[in-house]
């Protein structure tokens, strides 16, 4: 009986990280980089943040939360590169852009299980961040849906969207764009945004010239 439990108990707990780990890579799982084979990224030794772009406003896909998350996230993944943040007199200028379209798809299916789809979010956050930098450049909310298909196919609309992070990297000195890697993805639920946020940061990071010095798990 006490083996038939502990067997019980590992394919409940490979069953419960398994799950977890398949969804972090599904909101943003498309990531890509550009930038100036010139430049000489060793050179850099410190950052500091630039003020969101004019037009950002607050909803489930980006918010005060989102943002700050973000940051952080970013923060911590150029420290493990050796840098370090200065707000006086920074080496490189970060700018975190956030994009997000309302989308929608038709969708059949054939069966007889129940579904239900909620949507919400939460908010609160206390960004550390100060911006003393400019630069010269360039909700979805639903009552979910519930039923029981009884054997025949039914047609039904899916509203989402689609999400990108972009991390853009400025020489302070230059006032010219460097770098930039994106992680771009569907988003059906933005309660699990948070979720997949640290994921889709080390999927941009990984992009970048400057590779980490310090092992990290990717996972939250």
């Amino acid at each position: 009986m006490k083996k038939i439990i502990w067997i019980s108990a590992g394919i409940f707990i490979t069953m419960l990280f398994g799950c977890k780990d398949s969804y972090n890579k599904d909101s943003y799982n498309k990531v890509s980089s550009e930038y100036d084979k010139s430049v000489d990224f060793t050179k850099y030794k410190t950052f500091s943040w630039l003020p969101d772009v004019a037009d950002t406003i607050n909803s489930p896909y980006n918010n005060d939360i989102i943002r700050n998350n973000i940051r952080n996230y970013f923060g911590l993944c150029m420290s493990d590169r050796g840098y370090s943040f200065d707000a006086e007199n920074p080496d490189l200028l970060m700018q975190l852009v956030i994009t997000n379209t309302k989308k929608d798809r038709t969708d059949s299916n054939r069966t007889n299980s129940y579904y239900y789809s909620p949507y919400y979010y939460g908010s609160g956050y206390y960004s550390p961040y100060h911006y003393n930098y400019y630069y010269n450049g360039h909700g979805l909310y639903g009552n979910g849906d519930y039923g029981r298909n009884a054997e025949y196919s039914r047609t039904y609309n899916q509203k989402y969207v689609n999400g990108s992070i972009t991390l853009i990297f400025i020489d302070r000195k230059t006032n010219k764009e460097v770098w930039r890697g994106t992680a771009e993805g569907n988003i059906y639920d933005p309660s699990h945004i948070n979720k997949d946020l640290h994921p889709a940061v080390h999927g941009i990071i990984d992009e970048y010239p400057v590779k980490s010095l310090v092992k990290r798990s990717h996972k939250i």
